[in-house]
Protein backbone atom coordinates (compact mmCIF):
# COMPACT_ATOMS: atom_id res chain seq x y z
CA UNK A 1 0.00 0.00 0.00
CA UNK A 2 2.98 2.36 0.57
CA UNK A 3 4.25 1.86 -2.96
CA UNK A 4 0.87 2.38 -4.41
CA UNK A 5 0.36 5.52 -2.38
CA UNK A 6 3.74 6.84 -3.14
CA UNK A 7 3.22 6.07 -7.12
CA UNK A 8 0.04 7.82 -6.67
CA UNK A 9 1.38 10.89 -5.29
CA UNK A 10 4.31 11.18 -7.65
CA UNK A 11 3.20 10.13 -11.15
CA UNK A 12 -0.40 10.75 -10.92
CA UNK A 13 -3.13 10.13 -13.33
CA UNK A 14 -3.22 7.52 -15.62
CA UNK A 15 -0.36 5.57 -13.77
CA UNK A 16 0.23 1.74 -14.13
CA UNK A 17 1.46 -0.67 -11.94
CA UNK A 18 2.67 -4.14 -12.21
CA UNK A 19 2.41 -6.61 -9.88
CA UNK A 20 2.45 -10.66 -9.76
CA UNK A 21 -0.53 -10.76 -7.69
CA UNK A 22 -2.13 -7.23 -9.48
CA UNK A 23 -5.62 -9.15 -10.37
CA UNK A 24 -6.03 -10.10 -6.21
CA UNK A 25 -4.63 -6.93 -5.49
CA UNK A 26 -6.57 -4.80 -6.85
CA UNK A 27 -9.32 -5.56 -4.69
CA UNK A 28 -7.41 -5.18 -1.57
CA UNK A 29 -6.82 -1.75 -3.10
CA UNK A 30 -10.40 -0.98 -3.97
CA UNK A 31 -11.02 -2.11 -0.10
CA UNK A 32 -8.29 0.42 1.33
CA UNK A 33 -8.17 3.93 2.16
CA UNK A 34 -6.76 4.35 -0.92
CA UNK A 35 -8.71 2.99 -3.28
CA UNK A 36 -11.16 6.20 -4.19
CA UNK A 37 -7.56 7.65 -5.04
CA UNK A 38 -6.58 5.34 -7.32
CA UNK A 39 -9.93 5.05 -8.81
CA UNK A 40 -10.02 8.58 -9.56
CA UNK A 41 -6.45 8.84 -10.81
CA UNK A 42 -7.27 5.85 -12.99
CA UNK A 43 -4.98 3.73 -11.88
CA UNK A 44 -4.43 0.22 -13.81
CA UNK A 45 -2.88 -2.68 -11.99
CA UNK A 46 -1.56 -5.51 -14.10
CA UNK A 47 -0.06 -8.77 -14.27
CA UNK A 48 3.68 -10.04 -15.81
CA UNK A 49 4.37 -12.14 -18.42
CA UNK A 50 3.93 -15.45 -16.32
CA UNK A 51 0.95 -14.99 -14.45
CA UNK A 52 -0.86 -17.44 -17.03
CA UNK A 53 1.61 -20.05 -15.71
CA UNK A 54 1.16 -19.45 -12.33
CA UNK A 55 -1.95 -18.77 -12.35
CA UNK A 56 -4.54 -19.10 -15.31
CA UNK A 57 -4.21 -17.95 -18.89
CA UNK A 58 -7.31 -15.89 -18.73
CA UNK A 59 -6.60 -14.17 -15.53
CA UNK A 60 -3.25 -13.16 -17.62
CA UNK A 61 -5.10 -12.40 -20.79
CA UNK A 62 -7.46 -9.45 -18.53
CA UNK A 63 -4.64 -7.70 -16.70
CA UNK A 64 -1.46 -8.48 -18.88
CA UNK A 65 -0.15 -4.76 -20.43
CA UNK A 66 -0.49 -5.81 -23.85
CA UNK A 67 -4.21 -6.74 -23.88
CA UNK A 68 -5.36 -3.83 -21.95
CA UNK A 69 -6.19 -0.59 -24.34
CA UNK A 70 -3.78 2.24 -24.20
CA UNK A 71 -0.79 0.61 -22.50
CA UNK A 72 0.90 -2.03 -24.33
Amino acid sequence: MAVVDKLLSVYGADGGCTYDIGCTFTKTLEASSLGPVAAELNLHMMVGSFHGHAHNRQCQLDWHPMYITGIG
